[in-house]
């Protein structure tokens, strides 16, 4: 894996270089290519970019012998950016998946299409789990280790929706009491050991928490787009507890 890195470290530098990028902004950080193992990403913004593009790749193969797997290289076209242009016979796509999400050219589309996806997997979970012999305290635990395993690596990037988080709460209260009608309710369940509930995790705020915890790290990286758009709003300065409370209106 080191080789490989050492490898593809002068390609992404060479696109860094010769490609137009994308910036936010004056002053902010210009953003070409972003990889990660062997998945990269590059933003062209220009058609002169395609030759350039083609070029460093041609390069990049002829010196390490490596080859780029073009059935498994995909375009996503954003804005205004000519389909006609072509990118090494890549098709263009109208969703592309990148390190197991799912992207389009609009971000409420994208978030929506990632919870349909990762719920339906949780749906499926616990219906492949529902005729284990287990009981409601051991269904618990397959819950939290198991079921809702799936969704915690795609609320660090898309808040969660409202209805998928009402569809993994009835699958998993479905679960839990093997089909019959609840006995208890989830806010019950959702309580501590010591306030007489089951230590259910509460889906919502773990997702909130996570997704904001997320921000914030992105927030604090010079390079990231999180950080540039903070920047741009102008919200990267810390603040007081409540935070920016001179500029919420006096009625909220």
């Amino acid at each position: 894996m080191q080789l490989f890195a050492l490898c593809l470290n002068p390609m992404i530098h060479t696109l860094e270089e010769e490609l137009t990028g994308i910036r936010l902004g004056r002053g902010s950080e210009r953003v070409t290519a972003v990889a990660y193992a062997g998945n990269v990403s590059v933003f062209l913004t220009s058609p002169a970019d395609v030759q350039k593009l083609q070029l460093a790749l041609r390069t990049y193969e002829e010196v390490t012998g490596a080859k780029i797997n073009m059935q498994k290289s995909q375009a996503l076209a954003i804005g205004r950016w000519d389909t006609s242009n072509k990118i090494m016979d890549i098709p263009y796509n109208t969703g592309i998946k990148i390190l197991g999400f799912h992207f389009t050219d609009r971000v409420n589309v994208a978030n929506k299409g990632n919870w349909r996806n990762v719920t339906s997997l949780v749906r499926a979970s616990a219906q492949d789990a529902y005729y284990r012999d287990l009981s409601p305290d051991k269904r618990i635990r397959f819950v939290h280790d198991f079921i809702l395993a799936r969704i915690w690596y795609v609320a660090q990037l898309f808040p969660l929706t409202s209805d998928s988080m009402r569809q993994i709460n009835t699958a998993n209260t479905w679960f839990v009491w093997c089909g019959e009608i609840f006995r208890v309710p989830l806010s019950t369940l959702q309580r501590g050991r010591d306030a007489e509930g089951w230590d259910l995790v509460n889906i919502w705020a773990k997702s909130r928490t996570l997704f904001i915890y997320r921000l914030q790290v992105q927030g604090g990286e010079e390079r990231s787009f999180t950080g540039a758009w903070m920047k741009r709003w102008n919200i990267h300065i810390g603040a007081d507890n409540p935070p920016y409370l001179d500029l919420i209106p006096r009625v909220l």
